[in-house]
């Protein structure tokens, strides 16, 4: 959990350009994908999590990881205890009405060790996942609608993940 996807406000600008968790070797990183507490506290004075949700959307279009970084030592102040309340009712809000999936650090190294397992198999016309977990996976089609990329996935079930 070292690498910022982007690194607008860090001393050297760049990032991983990603929003999904990747491996290095064995080591899975799950990128940074939003502004730490720090910069939107004490950097950009923010009021409110307005950039927090506005990222999150952002993030949520492409499916990928919203991972937020939060210190206790930048939440001492009144101020700080609301927006990051706030914050926790918005992902709780999110984990409700939209079935995010809201995961701890071990959950999703746990999923996407299982994932890089599994295999896209050719079942005549279709296809299906196999491997350990599959029941858990999902195939998505991807689709061009005019010039955005949509998904239809496969086997809309609600699982508890």
């Amino acid at each position: 959990m070292s690498v910022p996807n982007v690194a607008h406000l860090e001393p050297q600008r760049g990032g991983c350009c990603t929003t999904f968790p990747f491996f290095i070797g064995e080591v899975l990183e799950l990128p940074v994908t939003t502004t730490q507490d720090y910069s939107l506290f004490r950097i950009l004075r923010q009021k409110n999590i307005g950039l927090w949700k506005t990222q999150a959307g952002m993030i949520l279009e492409k499916h990928g990881l919203i991972h937020f970084v939060t210190h206790p030592d930048y939440l001492l102040k009144n101020r700080a205890q609301k927006l990051y309340r706030d914050l926790l009712m918005f992902l709780a809000e999110g984990r409700e009405k939209r079935q995010l999936w809201t995961a701890l650090p071990a959950q999703i190294n746990d999923w996407w060790r299982m994932r890089s397992r599994m295999n896209l198999v050719r079942n005549g016309q279709d296809w299906r996942i196999e491997g350990p977990g599959a029941e858990r996976a999902r195939l998505a089609y991807a689709h061009l609608n005019g010039e955005r990329l949509t998904y239809t996935l496969e086997n809309l079930v609600p699982t508890n993940r």
